[in-house]
């Protein structure tokens, strides 16, 4: 039986509103797969099919004119907490075979939300119905220079760095990306310097840690600006600060403190693990919008909460990894069941495709056309979390050789660490964010079902298949290695001045199954709460002028 409001307020009657220390607890899903791939977007790219794939979960009236209030009359929702119908998503993975020119849906292999309630002197609210968060950069190709690590402090509004890709293994020997003295993020991603498992872009190695493939971590901004509309994604939303003193994270006055998201996407890569030579300088996967970077990671969340349940666990729950399933005073769905829904843009996005869905070339670090390594604010407003948007990018040039575009000249060296990435590019060295990023409304013509977002979808849109990119080696002829020093970064006198801040640190530690097992014995056990925990913890680290972290 489902809990009245009036229970639920009396649960939480003896609670106080600000809070000394963290709280959390994890949401999980259920059923078989997300709830839905497609190119839909209904924060970005609303009524119309967005620039690229997305892998999405949550309530199934998902579609491209999705709204809160639509999203709360889901006939289902595969989130396993009753009450929540909100959608979360995330841009699809895909494998590029650079042999055979083509592209293959990575499958998701799970994904968690951390739902954290920060120490703060503020009253922490449930998400109002319909408000629209987005974080991360879908416009990079390139890292900042953020020393590999997150930077969530909204003290200083542009310098976020909200997102890492996380790479268990079985022996970090070599490193999974060079360090951040030897990578501005401008040719190679940067290795977190505390967390073997994490850092900025993507790895150059098999993430063959057990149970526990490549993952997106990103999170979200909580301080909502109510005098801004819930839709207004670039400019309704900040960090808090952090208040070192007391490890607080507050509010800017006005604002509403909201729970704070984390995304854990987990994506089934070691199927793939046989089909390419990990530790060359090159690793084969892509984001949907055409990164071979990892660097513009990104999501959005669209809250259709019931707010009384929501604010009961805010209130009440500090379940952690247990899950927020397990808190007192909630009714979890029937995990038997599934719940999915069907894209109302009718195209292919899976098997061997020749082009990305949206014709989005494929870019970075050297290949294509490729943004700065500057910027984590292109969205205007007081500090906003939005850097770009899932809005379509335009791109000079598509060329693209599937078959040498990685010169051996950006070999990974493993006698000498990451060698080649040794020389810093003066010229992209800044850790500044651009404030430029073009948002192209434009899509590729597909077929799109009729529907308002309600799910029920008309199913008999015609596919219609993105013509194939031209493949050329233009790409080819780009010499991956930086060609100056550090040392020519013009710094004058210089000095060490250190900030404190503080960070989040996720370590994946795992029991129950033996390493034999198959993926899908993985997820029956991860389904089942046995198959792995994350501890999280708050670690004091300082930072030099330059970006580097210092322990």
């Amino acid at each position: 039986m489902r809990y009245s409001s009036s229970v639920l307020a009396a649960l939480a009657v003896t609670v106080q509103a600000a809070q000394d220390s963290r709280t959390f607890a994890v949401l999980r899903f259920y059923g078989d797969g997300p709830l839905m791939e497609g190119r839909v977007d209904p924060i970005i790219s609303p009524g119309e099919a967005s620039s690229h794939v997305h892998t999405i979960m949550g309530g199934s009236n998902m579609g491209i004119s999705a709204t809160g209030e639509t999203m709360m009359e889901s006939n289902c929702s595969n989130a396993l907490v009753e009450g929540d119908n909100s959608g979360y998503w995330v841009p699809k993975l895909y494998f590029h075979d650079k042999d055979a020119g083509t592209l293959e849906p990575v499958d998701m292999f799970y994904m968690n939300v951390y739902y954290f309630f920060e120490p703060t002197d503020d009253d922490v609210k449930a998400f109002p119905v319909g408000l629209s968060i987005v974080s991360g950069n879908t416009d990079l190709r390139t890292c900042p220079d953020f020393g590999g690590v997150l930077q969530t402090d909204g003290s200083n509004a542009s310098y976020i760095q909200p997102t890492q890709w996380t790479c268990p293994r079985s022996s970090y020997d070599p490193p999974s990306r060079p360090s951040a003295a030897e990578s501005n993020g401008s040719k190679a991603g940067i290795q977190d310097p505390v967390n073997a498992q994490a850092g900025q872009g993507f790895p150059f190695v098999e993430c063959d840690g057990y149970a526990s493939p490549l993952r997106q971590d990103l999170h979200f901004p909580s301080c909502y600006d109510p005098s801004k509309a819930l839709t207004d994604f670039e400019n309704n939303m900040v960090f808090p600060s952090v208040d070192y003193a007391t490890g607080k994270q507050n509010c800017p006055e006005g604002f509403t403190h909201v729970p704070h998201l984390f995304f854990e996407m987990y994506w089934n890569t070691p199927l793939f693990k046989d089909r390419w030579t990990p530790e060359q300088g090159y690793q084969p996967f892509v984001l949907a919008n055409g990164d071979l970077t990892g660097c513009s990671a990104h999501g959005d969340f669209l809250a259709a909460w019931d707010t009384d349940v929501l604010q009961h666990v805010i209130d009440t729950c500090d379940a952690g990894d247990s899950g927020m399933d397990t808190c007192s005073g909630i009714t979890v769905r029937d995990k038997t069941a599934t719940c999915n829904a069907v894209s109302p843009i009718k195209e292919d996005i899976v098997g061997n495709l020749t082009s990305l869905p949206g014709d989005n070339p494929l870019s970075g670090w050297g290949v294509g056309t490729a943004d700065s390594a500057s910027g984590s604010s292109s969205a205007s407003g007081s500090g906003s979390a939005v850097a770009g948007s899932s809005a379509s990018r335009t791109a000079a040039s598509s060329a693209y050789s599937a078959s040498s575009a990685y010169s051996a000249s950006s070999a990974y060296s493993a006698s000498s660490a990451y060698s080649a990435y040794s020389a810093y590019s003066a010229s992209s060295a800044s850790s500044a964010y651009s404030a430029s990023s073009a948002m192209s409304a434009s899509a590729s013509s597909v077929a799109i079902a009729t529907g308002d977002g309600s799910g029920d979808y008309d199913n008999e849109a015609s596919v219609v298949t993105s013509p194939a990119a031209t493949i050329t080696s233009a790409a080819a002829a780009q010499n991956l290695q930086a060609t100056s020093s550090v040392t020519t970064l013009d710094n004058g006198d210089v000095s060490t001045v250190w900030d404190t801040i503080w960070v989040t640190v996720t370590q994946t530690v795992y029991d129950g199954a033996a390493e034999t097992d198959s993926p899908s014995a993985w997820r029956e056990r991860r389904a089942e709460g046995r198959g792995n925990a994350h501890a999280h913890e708050h670690m004091l680290r300082h930072r030099s002028p330059h970006g580097r972290w210092r322990r």
